[in-house]
């Protein structure tokens, strides 16, 4: 359809009068009934896609919707509407954009404001929008697959979905559906505010936005009010910006009901699944999550480690090495008494009787050593895992990682210790795995599991006392410490800690750690 200018169009292509005919001409951008006509000149046999994304990328992050896109001759041109703020930084940029294809020679512009009416055009995108929804719509898994969106060759416009309006026109109409899985994946989208046009809807529980452009995990706030649990932001910038011991932390703080990110299954319980694993069989991986969850719940909880009788087979074995590493910022602090006292290492025993002593057989035997054993919390956010053998008979487990012990004492020093545990399991006549034979190796733990350690979660001490106050509460009483005691806020949360937040009980240790000057400078300094 060739459409006429209208009387009332005015034509801007030279970059030094940009500013003075947006001026003058203000009233043409705040009408709605007006399409305006962009250029791109001397852009022959270079593909529409290609020019249009140019064109926005110029104008990011303001909104610009493409329509009625024609080839004249070696240029190209477009209609929009509604677009004040884009056309205005096309002028500022003196009606250039850069040329993705050649950087030394740069798109040039021209712009005719109110070329043509609504009435001389009329564009009804929704009808087509809506049936390529359908299209891309499963009934049977309720999935929305919207992947690489504006490449659909049914779509008669450029529906890019890294532009807010766009992607929020888009998302508004799949209301109608009845979405429980919506894939968003490959569309450069940056900006996620349009996802606010599907609050209400409870129905969709999974969301995937890989390989899109969102930069920080604070764009994804705005997810906070669905009911996202399963998530994929793989090859986003955002996961350049964390490690493994950070990114899980980050994005449940923004979607603080997520069980499943980027394929992995994270623990609601605290505990997560573990995301570095070597498996020789990955159908075991449910079998040995639930295995390591519930032997360290257990092993952490020291008043609760005579249940894990039942996991060691009846002649079991167990023998524990330890070593230790100099050189690491936990050597000064390192002590490794526990642990040697009934160690195995037979390269550095004295007495080699006591190898055979100390290779404890019987699963009674094994628990009380275990129990002697301090008490720890692990972080297995640490965990290594490799599943190194699997079958119907018998299961290869060795698993690496850092925990600490949790010593009563305050004045005590935190230690921080790396791990090695070689699980061997056998199942018995009623298919069940037993551990048969395990081999604890710890060593005090190195400067980089030192640094990582605890930093994605902190498990807080089980007790009655603790539970029962807000944080709000817990805030005000480590200010009073403070300011009674001159510690600073690291040690006087840790004093309060080590009393259940009883207050006054906290005091009365500080002072009685005082007297006897049992208490760290550190303890002091600001």
């Amino acid at each position: 359809m060739d459409l006429q200018m209208s009387s009332s169009a005015v034509l801007i292509n030279d970059a030094r009068a940009c500013a003075s005919l947006l001026v003058r001409n203000s009233k043409l951008f705040i009408n709605p009934q007006y399409w305006h006509k962009i250029t791109i000149h001397n852009c022959e046999g270079i593909h529409r896609d290609v020019l249009l994304k140019a064109v926005l990328d110029a104008i990011h992050p303001n909104d610009l919707i493409p329509v009625h896109f024609r080839k004249e001759d070696s240029n190209a041109s477009f209609l929009a509407r509604n677009c004040k703020a884009a056309i205005e930084k096309l002028c500022q940029n003196n009606l250039f954009i850069a040329n993705p294809l050649n950087n030394n020679l740069p798109f040039k512009l021209s712009i005719v404001l109110a070329y043509s009416t609504t009435n001389d055009l009329q564009i009804n995108v929704q009808d087509n929008v809506l049936e390529v929804l359908n299209k891309r719509y499963n009934s049977t898994t309720k999935t929305l697959n919207l992947d690489a969106f504006y490449k659909d060759p049914d779509l008669e416009e450029f529906c890019v979905l890294s532009q807010p309006k766009i992607l929020y026109f888009v998302l508004h109409l799949s209301k109608n559906l009845i979405v429980q899985h919506l894939k968003l994946s490959n569309n450069d989208i940056s900006i996620l505010n349009p996802v606010e046009s599907l609050w209400g809807v409870k129905n969709l529980t999974s969301l995937d936005l890989r390989n899109n452009s969102i930069e920080s995990i604070k764009k994804l706030t705005i997810l906070s009010s669905l009911s996202i649990h399963d998530l994929w932001l793989d090859g986003n910038p955002l996961c350049d910006e964390y490690d493994e011991y950070t990114y899980v932390q980050a994005v449940k703080e923004v979607c603080p009901q997520i069980e499943k990110l980027d394929g992995i299954i994270l623990r609601q319980s605290g505990f997560p699944a573990f995301r570095r694993n070597y498996l020789c069989n990955p159908k075991c991986q449910e079998m040995i999550d639930n295995f390591m969850e519930h032997y360290f719940t257990i092993y952490d909880n020291k008043n609760e480690r005579n249940k894990l009788l039942g996991i060691y087979e009846q002649n079991a074995t167990f023998s524990i090495t330890s070593r230790y590493l100099i050189g690491q910022s936990t050597s000064a602090t390192a002590s490794l008494t526990p642990y040697k006292l009934v160690s195995r290492n037979i390269r550095t025993l004295s007495d080699l009787a006591k190898s055979d002593e100390n290779l404890v057989m019987g699963n009674e035997k094994i628990i009380k050593i275990i129990q002697n054993l301090p008490p720890t919390e692990h972080d297995p956010y640490t965990f290594t895992v490799d599943l190194m053998k699997c079958t119907d008979e018998l299961i290869l487990l060795v698993v690496n990682g850092v925990f600490r012990e949790c010593s009563d004492n305050l004045s005590a020093p935190e230690r921080i210790l790396g791990f090695t545990r070689t699980f061997i399991l056998g199942a018995n006549d009623n298919n069940e795995y037993r551990i048969i034979n395990e081999q604890l190796h710890v060593s005090n733990a190195t400067t980089i599991q030192q640094q990582r350690a605890f930093k994605v979660v902190k498990v807080a001490k089980d007790n009655i006392f603790t539970s029962s106050f807000t944080e709000a509460e817990k805030k005000e009483m480590i200010e009073a410490v403070k300011t009674f005691t001159t510690m600073n806020m690291e040690w006087s949360k840790k004093c309060l800690e080590e009393c259940h937040y009883n207050l006054p009980k906290a005091l009365s240790l500080f002072v009685d750690l005082y007297k006897v000057d049992n208490i760290p400078e550190e303890a002091f300094q600001r």
